[in-house]
């Protein structure tokens, strides 16, 4: 089973100014027509997992409220998510987006998003202006356990016009350790804080890393993509990792066909086996691709 645990939905219809922005820099940084991730429907999601040999994949809302201006309210966004999750029940699993800033009204929404959406966790996406580890949150993070729900945390680099001190792993550390029994998935592998991601990760049983948003290391400096998955790998170990794509955000440089066909076949580079690092085997793919993110969602 291949498992994508990381994907965004939109229409074009649905961006406000500010967020279509964002898409506009993330074009140009990468020097890619932004018509071709303008288009984030659902159902152009499953046409592309079909394409990929992609089984199933997480849906994340984003509760952006704080720090942007959209045409959607962070509850409207969770409603479309369960939208589309009942449209193909068989092929997205949904996280609702909540900003643990709304005090009560997040622990509310996040009892809404469960218990009535039927959506499995929480995306918290920090780089709107918040450190989780804020004592205030506990009593949110208290009815996340009761729920034994699952938190999806932004961990590493945001666009332009956010800052980058609210997205440490090392905020995510603190978490881990007062709430042992909540799992937590750090994007990214905190990129570029991936030693501290990974160091997060090693500690803490319940901390997953993931490796969504790797795709431009990956096809353009694939060295360091394979040096920073083989340290997780040694440090964390292979449970720990788990395949994500950001969907639709990289498809212009590695389709997801692309990126599943390159983890199938990854090959640790020379320089790297000269040094006596260890080769992946078929076993180690399939837990990335998606036997672990399998066992971490209960399916």
């Amino acid at each position: 089973m291949i498992i994508d645990d990381h994907c965004h939905v939109w229409d074009k219809e649905s961006l406000s100014g500010e967020l279509y922005r964002i898409l506009e820099l993330i074009a140009k940084q990468f020097n890619f027509d932004l018509d071709l991730i303008l288009n984030g429907t659902h159902e152009r999601l499953v046409e592309e997992m079909d394409d990929a040999g992609i089984d199933k994949t997480v849906i994340v809302s984003l509760d952006y409220e704080y720090h942007y201006r959209g045409k959607l309210s962070f509850k409207e966004y969770n409603n479309r998510i369960a939208e589309m999750v009942n449209d193909y029940p068989d092929r997205l699993i949904g996280f609702g987006g909540i900003d643990p800033r709304r005090g009560k009204g997040a622990i509310q929404e996040l009892e809404r998003c469960i218990e009535e959406l039927g959506l499995k966790g929480v995306k918290f996406w920090t780089l709107t202006g918040f450190y989780p580890d804020d004592l205030k949150f506990y009593p949110f993070y208290k009815r996340v356990e009761e729920l034994d729900a699952l938190i999806f945390c932004h961990t590493g680099m945001g666009p332009a016009t956010t800052y980058l001190k609210y997205c440490r792993p090392a905020y995510v550390d603190t978490v881990a350790v007062d709430f042992p029994n909540i799992k937590i998935i750090m994007a990214h592998i905190g990129d570029p804080w991936t030693n501290e991601a990974i160091a997060v990760a090693t500690k803490n049983p319940n901390v997953y890393l993931d490796i969504s948003a790797w795709e431009p290391a990956f096809k353009m400096v694939p060295f360091a993509f394979y040096q920073t998955l083989i340290q997780a790998k040694l440090s964390c170990g292979i449970n720990k990792i788990l395949f994500g794509t950001d969907w639709p955000l990289f498809t212009p440089i590695l389709s997801l066909k692309k990126w599943v066909r390159g983890i199938k076949k990854m090959k640790v580079p020379p320089p790297l086996q000269l040094m006596g690092l260890p080769e992946f085997t078929e076993d180690e793919k399939n837990k990335i691709l998606g036997e672990n993110a399998r066992k971490l969602l209960g399916l």
